[in-house]
């Protein structure tokens, strides 16, 4: 069974990261260029999996916006669920860049980027922790039924970087050299002898 990765298109706090401190993330709507990029994956994507294809979405309005854009256009038989397992990092009720007082700042450089957990929300390792449930929860029980031969997942950056250090066993040290997962990008995960691999299969080019 393949795995699906995929990134949400571009958000209005990936623009303007205020809007954090004001409206909760679970709100952040794609922008006008998201809403292309998620259209432009959408297209890309239906020709890449069968109609043995299951759909899990993270239930942020901005996730919600680019599985329905890729969902939209795969058969209709493809079944499409919301998880909340999948959302994104949370960072608080609300997040304030600018707000950061010297003792948070003195905590995190003494926890460092994987164990700091957020005043409201969590740490990586919270997020983690979530995506080892969504794999033996979810996604092997996917497996074991043999109904699909594909499974999407639309999603957020922190939870794919943390899904991948799960299922590649990578190192907590090596999180500083994660690369960027790019908006409404697709990362393709399948088990050849035991052992996971994953590519990047696209990522989408759209004019603002």
């Amino acid at each position: 069974m393949n795995i699906y990765l995929i990134r949400h298109g571009e958000a209005e706090h990936n623009v303007d990261k205020t809007v954090m401190s004001h409206t909760h993330d679970s709100q952040h709507s794609l922008t006008e260029l998201g809403h292309k990029q998620a259209q432009v994956t959408a297209e890309f994507f239906k020709n890449i999996v069968s109609a043995k294809t299951v759909l899990y979405s993270s239930p942020y309005l901005r996730t919600m916006q680019t599985a329905k854009a890729i969902h939209s256009l795969l058969p209709e038989t493809v079944p499409f669920y919301e998880n909340p397992l999948i959302r994104e990092w949370e960072l608080g009720n609300l997040y304030d860049f600018a707000d950061r007082p010297p003792e948070k700042k003195k905590e995190f450089k003494a926890a460092g980027q994987f164990y700091f957990r957020f005043q409201n929300g969590e740490s990586l390792a919270d997020v983690y922790l979530r995506s080892t449930m969504f794999m033996h929860t979810i996604v092997e029980r996917v497996r074991k039924q043999q109904r699909y031969e594909n499974i999407v997942i639309v999603t957020h950056a922190a939870f794919i970087h943390m899904l991948l250090t799960f299922l590649m066993n990578w190192p907590i040290e090596d999180l500083k050299n994660f690369k960027p997962v790019e908006n409404a990008s697709v990362i393709k995960i399948n088990e050849v002898d035991g052992d996971y691999q994953f590519e990047k299969i696209f990522v989408p080019v759209v004019e603002n």
